[in-house]
């Protein structure tokens, strides 16, 4: 509940300050071609002036336009073409007080005027209209597409708010879903092994025994131990890698002796183990990598691989801008179904696999470095796990 408050609060700041961010500018934007609109109006009026003037000094009324000589003093005007139009002319002529000036009337129908004064002393001047129709015609569809505009800003602003806060507060809402899978799954993977650390220490209790029957209990108990204790640092190896707790530590690294140290030290009883390498002896395969990290994932890779094999091939080799290594077993391969999800957290390949999450581990430590994980199944028998991460460059 708390959650869901949190997400509508941090929606609606967002929207506040995306909105007020947008539509300021959209308000200038609209100031601005109000006034380009109206200065079209006066500039053509200006126009207007001019011609009137210019056909006055050259002795030729302009009739193409609604103007007026005035005279305040002698209370007369001469208009220059007829017009039933009356504008307020001799009121105009005394507000100007000598200096050019703009005025506005409207009719009673609705009708606005505006007209431009121009003084030739303080009690005579000429003064020309323009119907302001067309410009008020366009400050009004201005005004529709700003609120327009700003009703578009503001659904989006809250839209971008509520899908934002969803992405901010999505992993605190599975915060809690992932913490019980953990504890689910960290059980689950605890209840075999204690299972046998408790029956084997009660049977070993039951009654006196010899010291072959003890050393047979003793060691069953540490298998299982030892299960129980991969399965928690696993666990917690993968934690890490999630929370970006663990980063490598980038530097050169030699991938095909890595690959011959890993099978020189993997040797499961009954699994042949050897590396090989496709490169030019000349050219080593080096990528950039941290050495601890990397070995572990192609440790867990090799491991995995040898529970249900009885050889194990790591082979390494340059494709592109990679280094690459395939560790190819002869099993089984891997169940057709899981294929797909093999990397995925919890997600076994067979019934040999132990906790599920050696190969989810490889897909961070590969991740981690730019790289990149895949499995497939051989043609013929076995399977292939291909890490790959980039070369270093030289």
């Amino acid at each position: 509940m708390r959650l869901d408050r949190a997400r509508w609060v941090a929606a609606s700041c967002f929207a506040f300050v995306a909105a007020t961010l947008s539509i300021v500018p959209l308000l200038l934007w609209r100031e601005e071609r109000e006034d380009a609109i109206r200065a079209s109006l006066d500039t053509r009026l200006v126009g207007q002036m001019e011609a009137v003037l210019h056909g006055e000094i050259v002795g030729v009324r302009v009739v193409d336009y609604l103007s007026w000589m005035v005279n305040t003093a002698d209370g007369w005007t001469d208009p220059f073409t007829e017009t039933d139009v009356e504008p307020p002319l001799f009121t105009w002529m005394r507000e100007a007080g000598g200096e050019p000036d703009f005025r506005e009337f409207s009719l009673d129908d609705g009708q606005t005027y505006r007209g431009f004064v121009r003084p030739q002393s303080e009690v005579q001047g000429y003064i020309t209209i323009a119907s302001a129709t067309e410009r008020d015609d366009d400050l009004a569809a201005l005004q529709r597409r700003a609120l327009l505009m700003g009703a578009g800003l503001l659904v989006a602003s809250v839209v971008l708010g509520v899908v934002l806060a969803r992405l901010a507060t999505g992993s605190a809402r599975r915060a809690p879903g992932d913490q019980q899978s953990f504890l689910a799954d960290a059980a689950h993977e605890m209840r075999t092994p204690l299972a046998v650390i408790l029956a084997s220490s009660s049977q070993a209790l039951a009654r006196p025994r010899s010291s072959e029957e003890y050393v047979r209990s003793l060691s069953e108990i540490r298998s299982a131990a030892e299960r129980a204790s991969t399965g928690v640092n696993e666990m917690l190896d993968l934690v890490r890698f999630e929370s970006g707790q663990m980063m490598p530590r980038i530097g050169p690294l030699r991938l095909d002796l890595l690959a011959e140290e890993v099978a020189a030290s993997v040797r499961p009883d009954g699994v042949e183990t050897v590396a090989e390498i496709i490169a030019d002896p000349a050219d080593p395969v080096v990528v950039a990598a941290d050495m601890a990290l990397l070995r572990q994932a192609i440790d867990n890779v090799v491991r995995n691989a040898a529970r249900r094999s009885t050889r194990v091939e790591l082979l390494a080799h340059v494709d592109g801008r990679d280094g690459v290594i395939d560790v190819v077993d002869d099993g089984p391969g891997f169940d057709p179904a899981v294929l797909p999800r093999v990397f995925e957290r919890y997600q076994r390949g067979d019934r040999r696999g132990e906790a599920g999450i050696g190969l989810a581990i490889v897909k961070a430590i590969a991740t981690a470095h730019g790289g990149s994980v895949a499995a497939r199944n051989n043609d013929g028998a076995g399977a292939t796990v291909s890490i790959r991460i980039p070369l270093a460059r030289t």
